[in-house]
C-alpha cells in the first residue's frame, strides 16, 4: 500500500533519508548547546541568503525598523537585492571608537597648546613685536617732543596743553575709529598708518623746530594712534583662538611696559643727548616702518566684514553709538568697563597729586617720583604673569572686580601711609625699621614703594581680565567700536576728577584726597555693579 503524499511532495519520491535528518535536526536543537552558544557568541556574524517566498502563499511587507544599540547618527536603510527596488545602496561609515578618538585629540592639543608660550604661535608673535616696535617709537617720540614744549616755552601752562593735546583726537575721533576700524581690513589699515607715521617722521626730520609745529606733530601722532589702537587690538581676536585671549592680552601688555623702558627711559634721553631731536625722530620712523612691514606679513585676517555690508544703509550718527549700545546691553562688557575705566580714572588723579605727595607726606623732593614708584613696574610685570592663571580659576570677571577693590585698597593706603607703618612695625613686629636702615631709605617712602607694587599688580590683572571679556563677548563686526568706546569713555571720565583733585588738594590736603579716590572707586564700582545685576538682562554666552 502506497503512502499518501504530502502537500508538495511528488509522488513515487523516497524522503526516509530526508526525515531521518529531519529527526536529527530536532534532537540536536533540544539538547544543550553551551559549546555551541559559545562559538556563536565569539564568532563574527555571516549573513543569511536571503529566502525566496513559497509559491501561493500572501507575502508580507518588510519594515525596517532602526536597531537600540546603533549611534543614533545611523540612518536605518532598507536592504536591496530581492526586498528592495534596485541595487543594495552604500551604507555610511560609521566607526565610534574613530569618531570618538577625533573628538578627544583637539582638547589633547588644547591643553598642550595652552601650556606653551603664546609667543610660540608665529602669527601673535609678529603681531606682538609689531607693537613693540610702535609703543616704543611712540614713546621715545612723546618724551622728545616734550622737552621740545619745556625748551621752546619755558612755561608750565604749554606742559599742560601738551597733555590736553593726547585728550583731545580721542574725544573727537575715537569713536569714528571704531567704525573704521570694524568697515575695512584690518590689516590694511595698520599697514597704511605706520606708512603714514613714517612720512610724519621724515617730515619732522626735515622741518625747523618751532612750538606749534610740535602741537601740530603731537596732534598728528595722536590722531593715527586713535586709528590704528582699535584695529590693533581687534586684530588680537583674530590672530588667537578665543581660550588664548587672556594670556594673549597680558602679553600685549608686557609688551607696552617693555617698550615703554626703552622707548622713554633708555632710548630717548640717550639719542637727544648724542644728536638731539632729529635723532629721535629718525629713530621712531624707523620702527614705524618696520612694525609695518610685520603687519605685511600677517596672513589675511578672519573678518567679518561681509556683515557690515550686507546690513541696511545707516546714518554715521547711529554707527557711531553701536558700541555704547552694546555696552549697555550686555552686563559683563559693561562690568569689564566698569572695572577697567575705574582703575584709569585713578591713575590720572594720583598723577595730579603724586609730585605733592612726595613732597608734603613722604618729605622728599618731587624729582624721585620715578624712583620711588619704580617698584610699581614689578607689580605690573608680576599681575601680567599671574592674570590669566586667575582669570582660569576664578573666572575674569571676578579677577577683575577684585583686582578693582584691590587697587582701591592700595590707593587708600597712601592715605594713611604713616598708620600703615606704624601697624606693621609695631603691631605685627615686622622688622621694617631695620630694613630702612640698613638700605638708609626713609621709612615712609620705603612704605610707599612697598605698597607700589600691589598696586601694579592689581592695575595689571584688572586691565588684563576686562580687555579679554571684551574680546570674548562682542562680536567681530563691533569689537573696534566697543574697544573705542571704552577709551573715549575712559579719556572723559578722566577729565573731570583729575581736576577735581587738582583744586581740592590745596584745599584739603593731600591725604585726604587720597583717601576720597580710593573711597570713589569703590562706591562707584558698588553702584554700578548692582545697577548691571538689578536692570539689565542676565549675560547670554560668551560669542566667540
Amino acid at each position: 500500500m502506497h503512502a499518501t503524499a504530502r502537500v508538495g511532495e511528488r509522488p513515487g519520491q523516497d524522503y526516509t533519508g530526508r526525515g531521518q535528518a529531519m529527526t536529527d535536526e530536532r534532537t540536536a536543537r533540544a539538547q544543550p548547546a553551551s559549546a555551541s552558544s559559545t562559538a556563536r557568541r565569539s564568532a563574527p556574524p555571516t549573513a543569511q541568503p536571503a529566502r525566496r517566498p513559497a509559491t501561493g502563499r500572501p507575502t508580507v511587507q518588510a519594515t525596517v525598523t532602526p536597531i537600540p544599540h546603533l549611534p543614533t547618527d545611523l540612518d536605518a536603510r532598507p536592504l536591496g537585492g530581492l526586498f528592495a527596488f534596485g541595487e543594495t545602496p552604500d551604507l555610511p561609515e560609521v566607526a565610534p571608537a574613530p569618531n570618538r578618538r577625533r573628538v578627544r585629540r583637539p582638547a589633547r592639543v588644547a591643553r598642550a597648546t595652552d601650556q606653551q608660550s603664546v609667543l610660540a604661535d608665529r602669527d601673535f608673535r609678529t603681531l606682538w613685536l609689531s607693537r613693540l616696535m610702535v609703543q616704543t617709537a611712540q614713546g621715545a617720540l612723546l618724551y622728545a617732543l616734550l622737552i621740545m614744549v619745556v625748551d621752546l616755552s619755558n612755561r608750565s601752562l604749554y606742559n599742560s596743553l601738551f597733555v590736553i593735546s593726547s585728550n583731545i583726537p580721542s574725544i573727537v575721533f575715537g569713536l569714528a575709529a571704531g567704525v573704521v576700524a570694524d568697515s575695512i581690513s584690518r590689516k590694511a589699515l595698520m599697514i597704511t598708518l605706520n606708512g603714514f607715521r613714517f612720512a610724519f617722521m621724515l617730515f619732522l626730520v626735515g622741518s625747523q623746530a618751532s612750538l606749534a609745529g610740535v602741537f601740530a606733530a603731537t596732534l598728528g601722532i595722536w590722531i593715527i594712534h586713535q586709528f590704528y589702537s582699535p584695529a590693533e587690538a581687534a586684530m588680537l581676536a583674530e590672530t588667537v583662538p578665543p581660550e588664548r585671549y587672556t594670556s594673549a592680552q597680558a602679553m600685549f601688555n608686557l609688551a607696552l611696559t617693555i617698550a615703554q623702558a626703552i622707548g622713554l627711559v633708555i632710548a630717548a634721553p640717550i639719542l637727544l643727548k648724542l644728536d638731539g631731536p632729529r635723532l629721535v625722530f629718525a629713530f621712531s620712523g624707523a620702527l614705524f616702518l618696520i612694525a609695518g612691514a610685520l603687519v605685511a606679513t600677517l596672513p589675511p585676517a578672519r573678518e567679518r566684514i561681509g556683515a557690515v555690508v550686507a546690513r541696511p544703509a545707516r546714518s554715521l550718527r547711529a554707527s557711531l553709538g553701536d558700541g555704547w549700545r552694546f555696552i549697555q546691553r550686555d552686563r559683563p562688557t559693561f562690568e569689564a568697563v566698569v572695572d577697567d575705566v575705574l582703575v584709569s580714572v585713578g591713575m590720572s588723579a594720583l598723577i595730579v597729586i603724586l609730585p605733592f605727595y612726595l613732597e608734603r607726606v613722604l618729605g622728599t623732593s618731587k624729582e624721585n617720583t620715578v624712583f620711588v614708584f619704580a617698584p610699581a613696574a614689578l607689580g605690573l610685570v608680576l599681575g601680567l604673569r599671574v592674570a590669566p592663571m586667575l582669570g582660569r580659576s576664578i573666572g575674569e570677571q571676578v579677577t577683575a572686580t577684585l583686582g578693582l577693590f584691590a587697587f582701591a585698597l592700595c590707593v587708600a593706603a597712601l592715605g594713611f601711609i604713616n598708620a600703615t607703618y606704624l601697624f606693621l612695625n609695631d603691631t605685627l613686629n615686622l622688622p621694617l625699621d631695620d630694613i630702612t636702615n640698613l638700605i638708609r631709605i626713609p621709612p615712609l617712602v620705603a612704605m610707599a614703594m612697598m605698597v607700589s607694587i600691589p598696586a601694579g599688580f592689581a592695575s595689571a590683572i584688572v586691565n588684563v581680565a576686562a580687555r579679554s571679556i571684551l574680546l570674548h563677548r562682542t562680536p567681530g563686526t563691533l569689537r573696534g567700536q566697543v574697544i573705542a568706546t571704552q577709551g573715549l569713555i575712559g579719556n572723559i571720565g578722566s577729565l573731570l576728577p583729575t581736576l577735581i583733585a587738582g583744586i581740592a588738594m590745596d584745599i584739603f590736603g593731600v591725604t585726604p584726597i587720597a583717601i576720597a579716590i580710593a573711597v570713589c572707586i569703590a562706591g562707584v564700582a558698588m553702584v554700578a555693579h548692582s545697577y548691571g545685576k538689578r536692570s539689565m538682562p542676565a549675560p547670554l554666552p560668551a560669542l566667540n
